[in-house]
């Protein structure tokens, strides 16, 4: 089974994700920002990070250029502006996939599926 850690300060987001990935069949961890994502990166096995951009104390792209040779990031985003892309900025420290939230559920689903290369989800 594999473990995938969210990392949202959103309560909602973190809980949703984690809920509907669990019944999908992975082990879920969840973290509220970078500093939660890190320690539990060293005390748990991860096999995928789901991360946030914003978020307080260490946000989204340093955890992100933190972890890229680590393990596969799915970086996520509600926020867009004209001149700047968070997601794409994301992608460019190293995450391998990006989400613009609110995400479809089956979106998340496929992005893991290639990035573990996990058949059956």
């Amino acid at each position: 089974m594999k473990t995938i850690l969210i990392v949202d300060d959103d309560q909602l987001v973190l809980e949703g994700t984690q809920t509907y990935l669990e019944t999908k069949g992975f082990t879920t961890l969840g973290a509220k920002d970078g500093v939660e994502a890190l320690q539990t990166i060293k005390d748990n096995h991860v096999d995928l990070a789901v991360i946030d951009i914003f978020m307080p104390n260490k946000g989204g792209f340093e955890t992100i250029s933190s972890l890229k040779n680590d393990l596969p990031i799915i970086a996520m985003s509600g926020v867009s502006a004209h001149r700047f892309e968070p997601l794409e900025f994301a992608e460019s420290l190293g995450a391998q996939a990006s989400l613009t939230k609110p995400f479809y559920p089956h979106d998340l689903l496929s992005a893991i599926r290639d990035l573990l290369e996990v058949e059956s989800v």
